[in-house]
């Protein structure tokens, strides 16, 4: 792995996974088979470790996700075993699970497969790993949920054992209070063709902070007691946290809604680092963020990459979330409800002495409070999944109130999408002929958005908008700019004149490969008179001068 760091250039040994760096003051980590990632220091003594994105999935990951889809009611889980003060690979340590058994090999990577009966009840297990000279390692509380799943264990020195306690949706409760000003409007947004609204184009950051108790960035810490920082790509932080904040077998609705949540408060705390050598803290105190994921959260995650939260287009909103937000307080439910304003009542959540008004939430009714009451309810996704509704309802519900919001219940999701240099080829033409629409379209995630659909109008006032639904293409963006290209045919019954182009993205979001009033518009150009439709003179004979020739008698 190399960096640049000024006028030098340093190179720095990689092991395949992650490594330490003790002491830059800035500069672009690069490194061959990855993702370059940007390094931001402060400047502090305190240890960073920068893990990078593969450009390419890893074999092993492959070959496990390949073998899982064939098994696909069983659990995988893999990984890798490190040493907790530099991540180096520990080899031959032994992991057990209910007597199930795998040992890491060289590199410290390891398999375990488990069978169907053990995630059927929802059950919580315990990880054990053992390896000669090093302290035990035991996580309790990890539910096995169908699919693949990856964990990064890092062990430490010394004997006996060291427990590490998975919290989640199932037990988390409150979390830091934020200091967010108070809005009282959302920002605007454009209506495209198709009658939906246009997120407002917002660039996520590329990077995250975490902070962590070890070098590994296995060890989830509290503010103070975090000593050791964590850069990676704001889309690996939030693979590595929803299976822990959310739970990884809900329908995959929630589980979207979700993302949306998680990236969205990691990205406003970029903007408000909590201390100045990382952003957020990897535990409960911020937002859970551990060495594990789960192939149905990273699923989701691929399904919103870059998507924000924002009340005034411009700035990451605080995506704000807890367990349960129903404004009622179960007295024999034995859960921690931390809502110090519960005047909304059963069946609505909010905290209005904390800026976020009281929402009708019918599937919260006769649900005891467990958590803030501020945002999103994780339960709720989960309720409103199985009614069913789609993710970007739950999304707009919590935050925006439908479109009703007020307060701290103002914000909409944004896009990390961009169109430009909008054209078209040939400019003028026939009604009933057709043209090409070119544009470079720009995604600024960090992620390929894999299921958008390029949607095309022309508009004339007195005459409204032409639709060509047939040519509605699907298209998978990478991160960067890209060229993309449309075709139009033009209805033959169309008017004479010059008409505006009109081209946009949208997110298909009912996944059925049309734009519909389901799908979420991330992206929009338009260019006033691009097209002119102008019908060719009919050729009779007489009105190019041949007096020659003999008129019809009428």
């Amino acid at each position: 792995m190399s960096f640049s760091d000024g006028p030098t250039r340093r190179t720095l040994a990689l092991d395949g996974m992650l490594r330490v760096i003790p002491d830059l003051q800035g500069g672009l980590i690069r490194a061959a088979g990855y993702q370059p990632q940007a390094l931001h220091l402060d400047g502090s003594a305190s240890p960073t470790t920068v893990l990078l994105d593969p450009l390419v999935e890893p074999l092993p990951f492959a070959r496990a996700a390949q073998r899982w889809r064939q098994h696909p009611d069983a659990v995988l889980l893999q990984g890798y075993v490190r040493r907790v003060s530099d991540g180096e690979a520990i080899v031959g340590a032994e992991l057990r699970i209910d007597g199930h058994t795998a040992r890491s090999g060289a590199d410290g990577y390891f398999e375990l497969d488990l069978p169907a009966a053990a995630h059927a009840a929802q059950a919580r297990v315990a990880l054990d790993v053992s390896a000669a000279g090093y302290a035990r390692h035991r996580r309790d509380g990890l539910v096995l949920v169908a699919g693949v799943q990856r964990l990064l264990v890092a062990l430490g020195p010394g004997v006996g054992v060291r427990s590490v306690q998975t919290i989640g949706a199932l037990d988390r409760g409150d979390r830091a209070v934020d200091e967010d000003a108070l809005a009282t409007a959302a920002p605007p947004r454009t209506v495209t063709p198709a009658g939906l609204l246009l997120a407002p184009t917002m660039l996520p950051p590329a990077t995250i902070r975490v902070g962590f108790a070890d070098a590994a960035c296995t060890q989830s810490c509290c503010t103070n007691a975090c000593s050791n920082t964590c850069t990676l790509s704001l889309e690996t932080y939030v693979k590595r946290g929803l299976d822990s904040e959310w739970i990884a077998s809900w329908n995959a609705q929630s589980l979207r809604a979700g993302s949306v949540a998680y990236r969205g408060y990691g990205a406003w705390r970029v903007a408000n680092p909590i201390r100045s050598n990382f952003d957020i803290c990897s535990s409960a105190c911020c937002q859970v963020n551990d060495a594990g994921t789960s192939s149905s959260t990273d699923a989701a995650a691929a399904r919103t990459p870059g998507i924000l939260l924002t009340r005034n287009g411009s700035d990451a909103a605080s995506a704000e979330y807890s367990a349960e937000n129903n404004s009622w307080d179960d007295p024999n439910d034995g859960l921690s409800c931390s809502n110090e304003d519960l005047s909304c009542g059963n069946g609505f959540a909010g905290s209005p002495s904390a800026g976020w008004p009281c929402l009708s939430d019918a599937v919260s009714i006769n649900k005891g409070c467990f958590g803030h009451g501020r945002g999103m309810s994780q339960w709720g996704t989960q309720r409103w999944a199985l009614q069913p509704k789609a993710w970007p309802w739950m999304v707009d519900h919590y935050f925006n109130d439908n479109g009703t919001g007020s307060g701290l219940r103002t914000a909409v999701m944004s896009s990390p999408l961009l169109l430009a240099d909008l054209a078209a080829q040939p400019a003028v033409l026939a009604p009933g002929s057709s043209f090409q629409i070119l544009a470079n379209a720009s995604n600024s995630a960090g992620a390929t958005h894999s299921r958008l659909l390029i949607g095309a109008s022309l508009y004339r006032a007195g005459v409204g908008y032409l639709d060509d639904s047939a040519h509605d293409a699907a298209l998978a963006l990478a991160p960067g700019t890209t060229a993309i290209t449309r075709t139009f045919d033009v209805p033959p019954s169309s008017i004479d004149g010059s008409y505006d182009l009109l081209l946009s993205l949208y997110l298909d979001v009912d996944e059925n490969g049309s734009i519909s009033a389901a799908d979420l518009a991330l992206a929009l150009a338009r260019i006033n008179g691009a097209v002119t439709i102008q019908t060719p003179p009919v050729f009779d004979g007489f009105s190019e001068g041949f007096e020659d020739v003999p008129r019809p008698v009428p």
